[in-house]
């Protein structure tokens, strides 16, 4: 039975852990920003849309992304560590680097149908779409990796926190789990993330390695698919539109490919 001490220990714990993240999150944006800055004046990347420039707020990090990611994370970590007893306990490091790639390809794999779902559902409920999605495309051409985690704090819980809630109820099945896979999940998940929303022309010798490979999976969009999105948010919501008829290739706005 938790205790109140337990219970308030566990509200702490979650608070920090959400701030944490949230921290960690813009500190890979902020990373992301000026890497990007620096390889496109040595002219190794290139705005996928010159036409359309990238204003000040656009290029500047906002708070509210910061809420947005610190907030729906909080109740879990604090579930998380109120079941702790026997999870931990079944922790199991290894060098299953194989294992740990196959786990991150499923599970990535897995959220593209979540997010598909999810994505479908807001844009075909325009007072969801309205109250929950809109501000998440409000700079369209001028993204930036800095409009990554803008919106509402609810989107985030809708999109991920729901998702990787399942993950880690998963995990607790499990008779061992390895941190090893999990790093090389959060790796590759927020830094798939992160490129879909640069609005740059990204190489291979880039988005390969910061993805783990993930978007050499059959089907898989490049993070210039997910740019489209946002000019046209009807199309590119994962890799399952190429079987839904909502996948585009190309855009008139676009400038490079």
């Amino acid at each position: 039975m938790t205790t109140q001490g337990e219970f308030a220990s566990s509200v702490c714990v979650g608070i920090l852990g959400g701030l944490v993240i949230a921290s960690l999150h813009a500190l890979l944006e902020h990373a992301w920003f000026y890497l990007l800055k620096t390889l496109e004046s040595k002219a190794l990347v290139e705005r996928l849309t010159a036409s359309i420039p990238v204003s000040t707020e656009s290029a500047g990090y906002r708070m509210e992304s910061f809420w947005a990611v610190a907030l729906p994370p909080m109740p879990v970590v604090a579930m998380v560590f109120l079941a702790r007893k026997g999870f931990l306990e079944r922790c199991h490091f290894s060098w299953d680097i194989c294992g740990s790639f196959l786990f991150t390809w499923t599970v990535m794999v897995l959220h593209d149908a979540h997010s598909w779902l999810v994505h479908t559902l807001l844009h075909r409920s325009k007072s969801a779409y309205r109250r929950i999605h809109r501000r998440h495309h409000d700079n369209s051409g001028e993204l930036t990796v800095f409009g990554t985690a803008y919106g509402d704090a609810l989107e985030i819980a809708c999109c991920i926190t729901t998702f990787y809630s399942l993950v880690t109820l998963w995990l607790y099945r499990l008779p061992q789990w390895d941190p090893l896979a999990i790093l090389f999940l959060m790796w590759s998940m927020n830094n798939v993330d992160l490129m879909g929303h640069c609005g740059y022309r990204l190489p291979a010798w880039l988005y390969v390695p910061a993805s783990l490979g993930v978007l050499l999976t059959p089907l898989a969009q490049r993070p210039r698919h997910h740019y489209i999105r946002h000019l046209d948010p009807r199309f590119n919501r994962s890799i399952w539109d190429r079987m839904s008829a909502t996948f585009r290739d190309q855009h008139p706005k676009l400038t490079c490919y």
